[in-house]
């Protein structure tokens, strides 16, 4: 559908997305599944990918089941998933890690 915009000139009318975009939280989650140590650490904590699935994909898969949800972009607006990605999942995987100790 096309409008006027404030020049008068036609423009496609912008439709409201229904689906949430990720922020903050949702990047980091996605760096963090893009890192050879972090997939490391999934893979010690339940294993190897299953046939077919990438280590990112798999690590992205256990984020998402750590924190109850089905995208990490719901990171940014469920402050209990968001709880959830900072106490079972990035907090452990410092302490594994030794990055900060």
């Amino acid at each position: 559908m096309l409008t006027r915009g404030t020049s008068g000139v036609p423009v496609r009318a912008r439709v409201p997305s229904t689906e949430r975009k990720g922020g903050a939280l949702a990047r980091a989650a996605g760096q963090l599944c893009g890192n050879d140590r972090f997939q490391a650490w999934v893979v010690a904590r339940i294993g190897a990918a299953p046939q077919g699935v990438t280590v990112q994909q798999h690590a992205a898969q256990f984020v998402r089941d750590a924190c109850g949800i089905t995208s990490r972009a719901q990171l940014d607006h469920n402050a209990g998933a968001a709880a959830l990605f900072h106490e079972a999942v990035r907090k452990p995987f410092v302490k594994w890690s030794g990055i900060y100790g």
